[in-house]
């Protein structure tokens, strides 16, 4: 293969392993690669890593994705960033070029996480699932970064992340005076989002 790959995919392959191996997140749907954004001049962006992924033939998609405040900085939001993203299905067109890959991916165990956080979302119209646009190393992050990331119970600091109890699965239920800031609590402690449920309901019966 090496006399027949152009220069500039060989170049490609060079960043594109250098990458994920710095910075790469597998799990069970895929891989995927972080950028902050404005990051152009330090690293390479998303649109960068796009590019040399286009290059060699592996699809890929990019998409906003968040992860926890850096803990010294001033500002405690979570920072927006864009991933680059191959799904499982399209990483044998990686493996071409990253042969060490396929042993890691085989060895991914069943019921491990995946790209999305799901929660539950209580509306007037009943209960919906949504998902929360976190990085896809979400799983891995500490204790601490994951309470940053407002991904604890607000009421007992049950870490939502983990999803074998199904009386502690995550609620998005939030004070009536910030209805928009996100508020995650588990089941035990929102009775399962009926009582927001209940809430909901009564409020859109009220005449305007």
């Amino acid at each position: 293969m090496a006399a027949t790959v152009p220069p500039e995919a060989r170049a490609a392959q060079r960043r594109i392993i250098a990458t994920i191996r710095a910075s790469g997140a597998l799990n069970s749907d895929g891989l995927a690669m972080w950028r902050e954004v404005n990051c152009g001049e330090y690293k390479a962006t998303a649109a960068e890593i796009g590019r040399d992924l286009g290059v060699l033939e592996v699809p890929y998609e990019i998409v906003t994705a968040y992860r926890f405040p850096l803990a010294k900085s001033r500002d405690q939001r979570l920072r927006r960033g864009e991933e680059v993203r191959i799904a499982r299905k399209d990483l044998t067109h990686l493996v071409r070029w990253m042969p060490s890959l396929k042993a890691v991916i085989e060895q991914i165990p069943d019921g491990h996480p995946g790209f999305r956080f799901v929660i539950f979302q209580p509306q007037p119209e009943g209960m919906v699932t949504r998902w929360l646009a976190l990085a896809a190393d979400w799983p891995s992050w500490t204790a601490k970064q994951a309470r940053a990331s407002r991904l604890m119970c607000a009421e007992c600091d049950y870490d939502l992340r983990q999803r074998d109890d199904e009386e502690r699965l995550p609620y998005n239920i939030p004070l009536p005076e910030k209805p928009k800031k996100l508020r995650l609590l588990c089941g035990r402690c929102c009775n399962d989002g009926l009582d927001e449920l209940d809430r909901l309901a009564t409020l859109a019966g009220q005449p305007a």
